[in-house]
């Protein structure tokens, strides 16, 4: 349950530090569209991130798929909470905009972008790490 409730709160945040950035983004752009901050508008958001997280939860868990069926089916099962989001809060006339799609998808591959390089990160300090424990029981 521990587990459950980090990842629907890493999927909160993610998409939370998302929403921001196109807020500032905005701000400097007067082209980029968003959400307006509404009680409304920010529990969806909430709501569609933190069941994305979850997500990531339980497709980790589905070893037996390879990698890349995992994020192909991934990213299937997000675009399809984002249409479920977007259709039970009256949101449907956005989802024929192809640019919600395109940024959907920039989204999308910027967040596994960030994802593949923290578990690079955290694999060059686990190396690290098991070097210098191996230096040690050899001097």
């Amino acid at each position: 349950m521990k587990r459950l409730i980090a990842y629907f709160v890493s999927g909160m945040r993610t998409a939370s530090f998302v929403y921001l950035s196109l807020v500032l983004l905005a701000q400097f752009y007067s082209g980029i569209t968003y959400p307006a901050p509404t009680t409304k508008n920010i529990l969806a958001l909430f709501l569609m991130s933190g069941i994305m997280g979850v997500l990531t939860l339980i497709l980790e868990r589905l070893e037996f798929l390879a990698y890349s069926m995992r994020v192909g089916v991934h990213l299937l099962a997000t675009a399809t909470i984002l249409v479920l989001t977007y259709l039970f809060f009256g949101w449907s006339s956005a989802l024929l905009s192809p640019l919600l799609w395109f940024f959907f998808l920039l989204i999308y591959g910027l967040i596994w972008l960030y994802q593949i390089w923290q578990t690079h990160k955290l694999t060059q300090r686990i190396n690290q790490a098991l070097e210098d424990k191996r230096k040690k029981t050899n001097h």
